[in-house]
C-alpha cells in the first residue's frame, strides 16, 4: 500500500479547525479544536502520477457536528463515504472521475419541516414549562423538581427558523449515483461563514477542473 500523498504547498489545500459555542441546551459549553472521531488520515487523498489537487476541505464545526470532507483534483471529485461493514477503519473516500461527473450542485433547503418542528417544539416546550412551574405558582406545599429541559426545548423551538434561514446543501450527480449533503444547523455566525466558506472553495475546485456547475446562492454584490 502507497503512503499517503501529502500535497506540497503549492496545490491549493482548504481546512478548518473552528471553535463555537453550545448555547442551545441552557447551558454554554465551549468547544475546543480537538480532532472528532472521524479519522481525518482515512480521508487523505492518494494522487495518481500527473494528478493536482485542487481544492481539499475539512470541516469541523464541533465535537457533535459529523465532521465533512470533500476534495476535488484535475482528474476526479473525492466523495466522503462511511463502510456499513469494515474490520478496521469505515472511513474512505470514493474517487468519481470527472468525465464520470453530471452536475456539482449547491442548492437551497426546503425549510418547511424546520418550521413545523419549531412549532411543536415551540408548544411542547410552553405547556411543559407551565405545567412544571404550576405547582410553585401556586404554592402547593411538598418537594416539587424544577428541570431547565422544557425551557431549553421552548427557546431552541425559536432558533430553528434562523438557523433554516438561507441554508443550501450540495448534491453532486454522477453515472453511479447521487452524493447529498446538509451542512449541520447553526445559529452563530462564524459556523455559517465557514459553512459558506466551504461551498465557496468546492465551487472555486470545480470551476479550476472545468466539472459541471450549478451554484443556486445569490451573487454577491460588490460595491464600487
Amino acid at each position: 500500500m502507497r503512503p499517503a500523498a501529502h500535497p506540497p504547498p503549492s496545490l491549493k489545500a482548504f481546512s478548518f479547525r473552528t471553535r463555537t459555542d453550545d448555547t442551545c441546551g441552557g447551558k454554554k459549553k465551549r468547544v475546543g479544536t480537538g480532532r472528532a472521531k472521524t479519522n481525518s488520515v482515512a480521508y487523505s487523498v492518494i494522487p495518481e502520477p500527473g494528478e493536482k489537487i485542487e481544492a481539499q476541505i475539512e470541516l469541523n464545526l464541533s465535537r457533535k457536528a459529523q465532521p465533512f470532507f470533500f476534495a476535488i483534483s484535475n482528474r476526479a471529485i473525492y466523495i466522503p463515504r462511511i463502510k456499513l461493514i469494515a474490520k478496521s477503519d469505515p472511513y474512505y473516500f470514493q474517487r468519481v472521475p470527472l468525465k464520470e461527473v453530471q452536475q456539482v450542485a449547491i442548492r437551497r433547503l426546503r425549510s418547511q419541516g424546520l418550521w413545523v418542528l419549531s412549532v411543536i417544539m415551540i408548544v411542547i416546550g410552553f405547556f411543559t414549562t407551565i405545567w412544571m412551574m404550576e405547582p410553585i405558582l401556586r404554592n402547593v406545599p411538598g418537594r416539587h423538581e424544577v428541570s431547565g429541559h422544557p425551557i431549553a426545548v421552548f427557546v431552541c423551538g425559536f432558533l430553528v427558523p434562523y438557523a433554516a434561514k438561507g441554508r443550501f446543501g450540495l448534491e453532486v450527480s454522477f453515472n453511479g449515483g447521487t452524493f447529498r449533503w446538509k451542512p449541520p444547523l447553526v445559529v452563530d455566525k462564524q459556523s455559517k461563514g465557514k459553512i459558506g466558506d466551504a461551498f465557496q472553495a468546492i465551487v472555486d475546485g470545480c470551476r479550476a477542473v472545468g466539472a459541471p456547475l450549478s451554484d443556486g446562492r445569490a451573487p454577491v454584490r460588490i460595491r464600487a
